[in-house]
């Protein structure tokens, strides 16, 4: 009896154990599907913020496309293949030059020559021709220099605008004078002189070279008054300013007025330097070094002709 008893009460035990284990189950089911229900409505409503928000961004996006549009700010069409070469050939070509890289940047000048004439391009043509040539002549070769820039001034039709011719023959005469060719220098610049008839931004340098070739010819005189009052010209820029007042220098060197040619190289000097232009800084020093040597400075004559030595040096190097 006592065994029945205890084999009842194990049984109760256990089911109630049992009963208790599935109302903890469902309590567990009842909150788990609660939070099903809770994060999935969260996620709808998360979609739905979402798809509002993107609709805001492509409406605003549409709204500065217009924006843009309306301002001329598009982005520009792509240009032909031919002239994007043309452009990227000189692009190369100039960034040659000016790191001093002169063969490549004759090479590059050529390939765009090409790439222009084959485009009709008669600016772009003129222009590179104006640019082989003085690419050429920086590499000496001042026939084939002027060849180049003959191109423009020898074409018998009306291809080229006056202002290519107008450069072309300054260009020119620079370099005939450069070669001591004088009397073909004047006849050259003096076509210049005609297309530019004192209104042309070239005057400047019209006007400097003018002095030059008065100098060469022994006009110190001349060519000190015109110098002088040039490189009071404020419109001339710093560069044309300082030929203007080398040739100053140059020409109180030739009237034996060695002092003030001694100042005046000095100050050249500095414009040079302030302009980096290394040539023109050899040529100073040089001034500099004869100027001394006849005012009985012969130390001072010496460093000078070192430095100038120095920079020529490295000039050839580059």
């Amino acid at each position: 009896m006592i065994r029945f008893y205890l084999s009842l009460k194990r049984q109760f035990i256990h089911e109630k154990h049992e009963r208790h284990e599935i109302k903890q189950e469902a309590v567990f089911v009842r909150r788990l599907t609660h939070r099903v229900v809770f994060e999935t409505s969260e996620f709808f409503e998360f979609v739905r913020v979402f798809r509002d928000f993107r609709g805001q961004l492509l409406f605003l996006g549409l709204l500065l496309s217009i924006f843009l549009v309306a301002c001329g700010s598009a982005p520009p069409p792509r240009l032909p293949q031919a002239l994007e070469q043309a452009n990227a050939a000189e692009k190369d070509a100039r960034r040659a030059l000016k790191g001093g890289e002169l063969l490549r940047a004759q090479h590059g000048f050529a390939k765009t020559l090409a790439l222009r004439q084959s485009l009709d391009d008669t600016a772009g043509v003129a222009t590179t021709l104006i640019n082989l040539a003085t690419v050429t002549h920086q590499l000496h070769e001042d026939e084939a220099a002027l060849t180049w820039l003959d191109k423009i001034l020898l074409e018998k039709e009306r291809i080229y605008a006056p202002e290519f011719h107008l450069t072309a023959g300054f260009r020119k005469a620079v370099i005939l004078t450069n070669m001591v060719r004088l009397d073909e220098a004047e006849s050259t610049l003096q076509l210049a002189e005609k297309i530019c008839e004192k209104k042309c931004t070239t005057r400047f340098g019209i006007d400097a070279l003018r002095a030059r070739l008065l100098l060469l010819k022994g006009d110190a005189e001349g060519a000190l008054a015109l110098a002088q009052a040039l490189s009071k010209e404020a419109q001339a820029g710093k560069e044309e300013q300082a030929n203007a007042l080398r040739i100053v220098a140059a020409s109180e060197e030739k009237l034996a007025r060695f002092a003030s040619a001694l100042q005046h190289y000095q100050a050249v000097l500095e414009i040079d330097k302030s302009l980096a232009l290394g040539a023109r800084i050899g040529e100073d020093l040089n001034g500099m070094a004869r100027v001394s040597k006849q005012l009985g400075r012969d130390d001072e004559a010496a460093m000078y002709a070192r430095r100038a030595v120095l920079v020529n040096e490295a000039l050839s190097r580059k």
